[in-house]
């Protein structure tokens, strides 16, 4: 079998890049007062996590979860934009031991069964 490698041109790299900016609609560091997120290292895990989930299901990460750095004030922090897949998928996947976890888990799984 031949693979055949094709250059994309940059201009319609530069388009899909934007197209998939688009759909990144949420900071990750916004999930911390939703979550009410105590330890950064837990969140990380969630995070984590989450990208697992995309990279089992082979969907491509890149489009789900970007890392970027931003500031406040003089200090610099690393953030992710993230799809709103991956915003939801870090929600669930979050501490166990968070109440507000357990109730969007259990939320969702009250959904799937057809609970109100």
């Amino acid at each position: 079998m031949l693979i055949k490698v094709v250059d994309i041109p940059q201009p319609l790299t530069d388009f899909i890049k934007a197209i998939i900016d688009t759909q990144l609609k949420h900071y990750a560091s916004d999930l911390y007062p939703e979550l009410e997120v105590v330890d950064e290292n837990v969140f990380d895990t969630s995070l984590t996590r989450a990208q697992q989930v995309c990279a089992t299901l082979n969907l491509p990460i890149h489009q789900h979860f970007r890392k970027i750095y931003r500031t406040s004030g003089d200090q610099i922090y690393c953030d992710y934009r993230l799809s709103h897949t991956a915003y939801l998928l870090v929600g669930i996947n979050g501490d166990v031991g968070s109440k507000k976890v357990a109730r969007i888990q259990m939320d969702l799984i009250n959904k799937l069964l057809g609970n109100n």
